[in-house]
């Protein structure tokens, strides 16, 4: 099977990659030979490749900038995912698209299911749901997996930015009223793996449709920091920061220009009966993917 994923340079499209290339004929594409702003580009490369499937998790994803850029971000959030979902009902093959939990304003008590009322309140969120919209309209052959809290070794996301902060600052200052479910980007990518191997069964049994997938549990970003110090001192990385140098601060003590949901669960029941997923709790998943910052990097260690 010919599988075509898109933004392999960043986080979750790397670990893709990664865990897909060694069991199907994976052509990992970025933002260089799959410009999202150059449907022409977009599809000459699609049409040279032939695909059996298409992975989308590509995505301008700087939420304060987003609010300034907003032609850029249209095009790549929701004018290239409708591209793509009209190019592979086209071809007549399933798309894979990755959504997030800015569809929703945060104002729900408990965590978001499937089928909750979208409300996105950033620039950023309000793209991504165009594209679910537009994905859904054009395509019935989909999937759209809604995550958030993303993070992982590579580029910069939450856990990078503590660590690199860590080494260099004495003291740090986290928001605590947000609340979501740290998510790595690895677990995303064996989701995605255990899905792909059933593509002829979720057509013969109609399981396309949106799904969330986050890690178990919940925490905030300031619970979230303090777990990546605690871990960091455990295994003797260089930080300067220690857990009680972190001290909590509100959403309004943070400048920021876009809306950030002050609760980003979602629920994971759907995608755990639908193909057995079982979502790992986050700090687990969090102590293992910190164990392999350890071993990366020996020379850190003190």
């Amino acid at each position: 099977m010919k599988i075509l994923i898109t933004g392999t340079n960043g986080q979750v499209g790397y670990y893709l990659n990664k865990k897909l290339s060694p069991f199907f004929e994976v052509f990992g594409v970025t933002r260089e030979s799959f410009d999202l702003t150059n449907l022409i580009q977009m599809e000459k490369v699609i049409d040279n490749i032939k695909p059996d499937l298409i992975i989308n998790p590509a995505a301008y994803t700087y939420v304060d900038q987003a609010e300034k850029d907003l032609e850029i971000v249209s095009k790549i959030n929701h004018k290239a995912p409708e591209f793509l979902a009209l190019k592979t009902k086209k071809l007549g093959i399933p798309l894979i698209h990755f959504s997030t939990d800015y569809v929703f304003d945060g104002l729900k008590e408990a965590a978001y299911c499937e089928d909750d009322k979208a409300n996105p309140k950033s620039i950023y969120g309000k793209s991504k749901y165009d594209a679910d919209v537009a994905i859904i309209k054009n395509n019935e052959d989909h999937i759209i997996i809604r995550t958030g809290w993303v993070y992982s070794l590579k580029g910069k996301n939450f856990l990078t930015t503590i660590l690199n902060i860590a080494k260099i600052k004495n003291s740090l200052n986290v928001v605590s009223d947000q609340i979501g479910a740290p998510t790595s980007a690895s677990f995303i990518a064996n989701t995605i793996f255990e899905i792909v191997k059933r593509k002829d069964e979720i057509k013969k049994n109609n399981l396309y449709g949106i799904y969330n997938l986050t890690s178990s549990g919940e925490a905030s970003w300031y619970d979230f920091a303090k777990t990546i110090i605690d871990n960091a001192n455990e295994l003797q990385l260089k930080i300067k920061c220690m857990p009680n140098d972190i001290s909590p601060i509100n959403t309004s003590d943070f400048a920021a220009l876009a809306f950030r949901p002050k609760n980003s669960l979602l629920d994971n029941h759907k995608i755990m009966k639908a193909f057995g997923i079982k979502p790992p709790n986050w700090k687990n998943e969090l102590k293992i993917i910190m164990n392999e910052i350890a071993l990366d990097n020996k020379n850190d260690i003190k």
